[in-house]
C-alpha cells in the first residue's frame, strides 16, 4: 500500500471528491467502465481525481487500496482510498473514452489541458493534518506540495493518524441544519471560484474570522464573512466591527432567518456603526449561490473557456 500526495485548489477538491459527480452527468462510451462505476457507486455519486498526460508515469504507480492525501494551503484536508483507475489499459481507444468523459464532466484545467488519467476514489474522509505535522511524522522537510507525488518514506504513522481521526457526519446541504464548517467551506470555495485569494479560519491580532477574501495589493481583506449558528451573536458582530475598523472591509453575517432578524432588530440597533455596513445573508441563499456558481464554472471549463 502506497501513499500519494495531491495538491489542488479547494474548489476542485470540493467538486471532485466531496460533492462528487452524478452518474447522470456522464456519457460513458465504454460499457466496462459503466459497469464498474455502477457496481462501485451505489448512491450514484462518483468521487474521482484526474491527472494530465505529463503525470502518466506517476498514475501508473497508483494501485487499488492506495491512499491519496489532498493538500491545500499548508495542510492535508481530505484522505481517500483508490477504488480503481481508468483507462484500464493505456490503449488509444480507452484513452479517447477517458478524454471525452473528462471534458464532459470536469472540463479543462487552468492551462487548457484535458486530464485523461482518472483515479476513482472511495472512503473519502475529512482530515486536518498540517504540513508541519506531516513532516514530523515522516521525517520529510517539505515546504509545500507542488505536484502529484508518491511519498516514499515510512507512512505508517501518517496512516495511523488518519485512521484515528474521527470521521465527520454525512453532510446535508439541502437542510437548514447544516453545520458551521460546511457553510465556511462553501464560502471559501466561492472566493476561489470568483477569483479572490480565499482563507478560512483566518487569524489576525487575536481575532479569528470564519472566511476572508483578499484582493492584493489591497491591505487587509476586501470581504469578511462570519457564519453564526450558535453562541453569542453580539460577539460575532463585534468581530465584524473590528474588521471594518481595521480595513473598512465589506462585511457579511451568514445565519438563519431568526438570527438575522435578531441581528437586524436588536444588535445592529445598538451597534449603530455597523447598521449600514453589514450584509445579512441567509444560509439558504449561500447554498443556492454555491451550487449555481459551481455549475456555471463547470460549464465554462467544459466549453474550454478560462475565467479570469
Amino acid at each position: 500500500m502506497k501513499v500519494f500526495l495531491a495538491p489542488g485548489l479547494y474548489r476542485n477538491i470540493k467538486r471532485n471528491i466531496i460533492d462528487g459527480i452524478s452518474v447522470d452527468e456522464t456519457d460513458i462510451k465504454d460499457d466496462s467502465l459503466r459497469k464498474r462505476i455502477v457496481e462501485s457507486y451505489k448512491n450514484n455519486v462518483v468521487k474521482l481525481w484526474a491527472l494530465n498526460e505529463s503525470l502518466s508515469n506517476r498514475w501508473i504507480m497508483v494501485n487499488e487500496g492506495d491512499y491519496i492525501l489532498f493538500y491545500n494551503k499548508g495542510e492535508f484536508i481530505y484522505s481517500a482510498r483508490v477504488n480503481f483507475k481508468y483507462p484500464f489499459s493505456i490503449k488509444p481507444a480507452q484513452v479517447r473514452v477517458s478524454r471525452y468523459l473528462v471534458e464532459r464532466i470536469l472540463g479543462r484545467d487552468v492551462k487548457g489541458r484535458i486530464c485523461p488519467y482518472l483515479i476513482f476514489l472511495k472512503d473519502v474522509k475529512r482530515i486536518r493534518l498540517s504540513l508541519s505535522k506531516f513532516n514530523e511524522l515522516t521525517g520529510y522537510n517539505l515546504k509545500a506540495v507542488m505536484g502529484f507525488m508518491r511519498a516514499r518514506r515510512d507512512m505508517s504513522k501518517v496512516i495511523q493518524y488518519i485512521i484515528k481521526e474521527k470521521p465527520e457526519e454525512p453532510k446535508s446541504e439541502e437542510k437548514i441544519d447544516v453545520r458551521h464548517s460546511e457553510i465556511v467551506d462553501m464560502l471559501y470555495a466561492l472566493g476561489e471560484l470568483i477569483g479572490y485569494v480565499s482563507y478560512k479560519e483566518w487569524h489576525h491580532d487575536g481575532y479569528k474570522f470564519d472566511v476572508v477574501w483578499h484582493k492584493p495589493p489591497r491591505i487587509g481583506p476586501k470581504y469578511v464573512f462570519e457564519v453564526h449558528l450558535k453562541g453569542s451573536l453580539e460577539a460575532t458582530l463585534l468581530r465584524l466591527k473590528h474588521a471594518y475598523d481595521l480595513w473598512e472591509s465589506q462585511l457579511f453575517l451568514v445565519s438563519t432567518e431568526d438570527q438575522l432578524e435578531a441581528a437586524k432588530n436588536k444588535f445592529l440597533g445598538e451597534l449603530h456603526e455597523l447598521k449600514d455596513k453589514v450584509t445579512l445573508l441567509n444560509i439558504r441563499d449561500v447554498i443556492e449561490f454555491y451550487k449555481f456558481k459551481g455549475k456555471y464554472e463547470w460549464l465554462e471549463r467544459k466549453f474550454g473557456l478560462r475565467p479570469r
